[in-house]
């Protein structure tokens, strides 16, 4: 039996991420013939009709009551800039409940003390690729966090992709940048490379899948091996490969790409600060 059978999990927010978990949620249900419940509260009409044509139930936050008091997991998974009016409003409808946020930069301190000193809260970040089931997810909880309550999480977050807890969550800012960000660092690299394709000559399509299958290829060979290994073996003295790499050299992208990392941690941090 599932650790999740029978549990009720509602999502307060329905955004981009809540979606992507939501439907891996969806996914293991139906593979695994399991019986929880899933409800979403958002205030955009057309998102809940969409959650509801999922087998979703959906309910505007004037009637968030409906699915957060008889819930046994509630996800956080609205903006951070307005966390604090949400768990504001949460606090008459929580009696024990698990809580599992999914917003960047906000600490389990932070949410314990926006949700009126409510303890049981598990913070994580996914990222995108939840959607697919290839999400890659960094989760922390305090030491009072029961086993239980963090096995419950692990299940919903693991359900759409790879789980690693962290022992200091001063590390989910790293987490953050490596993998909750990173997707979208793929796309923009994407994005120019099929441009430069198509600039060269190459139908749209044809650019298209070609390039992100030597991602989907790459991506599966660095699973199993050193990426600087296979950097080296692709890349033959005097060759194409070498030709490329050196222009990346000389305009040093290694260094862009740790500062756009480092300025993703910075703005973690900087979500995570207290409002003034």
């Amino acid at each position: 039996m599932s650790i999740l059978s029978a549990k009720k999990i509602t999502f307060i927010g329905g955004g981009n991420m809540a979606n992507a978990i939501i439907d891996g949620l969806l996914k293991l249900k139906q593979d695994k013939g399991l019986d929880f419940q899933i409800a979403v509260s958002d205030r955009n009409e057309p998102k809940r009709v969409s959650f509801v044509a999922k087998g979703v139930q959906a309910v505007s936050p004037d009637d968030v009551n409906e699915v957060v008091s008889d819930a046994d997991v509630v996800v956080l998974s609205v903006k951070p800039q307005g966390m604090q009016g949400v768990c504001q409003e949460l606090i008459p409808h929580l009696s024990g409940q698990l809580v599992l946020s999914v917003a960047a930069g906000l600490t389990v301190d932070t949410l314990c003390a926006w949700l009126g000193g409510h303890q049981r809260v598990v913070r994580s970040m996914p990222n995108l690729p939840s959607a697919i089931g290839l999400g890659a997810t960094g989760m922390y909880a305090k030491a009072d966090v029961s086993e239980s309550d963090k096995a419950v999480a692990d299940a919903i977050m693991s359900a759409s992709g790879l789980v690693a807890w962290l022992d200091d969550e001063a590390l989910m800012h790293a987490v953050t940048a490596a993998a909750g960000s990173a997707p979208a660092y793929f796309f923009y690299i994407l994005e120019h490379m099929i441009d430069k394709a198509v600039e060269l000559g190459l139908g749209t399509d044809d650019a298209k899948a070609l390039v992100i299958q030597s991602l989907i290829g790459a991506g599966e060979l660095a699973r199993h091996n050193n990426p600087k290994t296979l950097r080296e073996q692709v890349t033959s003295k005097g060759g194409t490969t070498a030709a490329a790499l050196a222009v990346f050299g000389e305009r040093d992208v290694g260094e862009v790409i740790r500062a756009g990392m480092q300025a993703c941690v910075d703005r973690s941090i900087e979500l995570g600060k207290p409002s003034a």
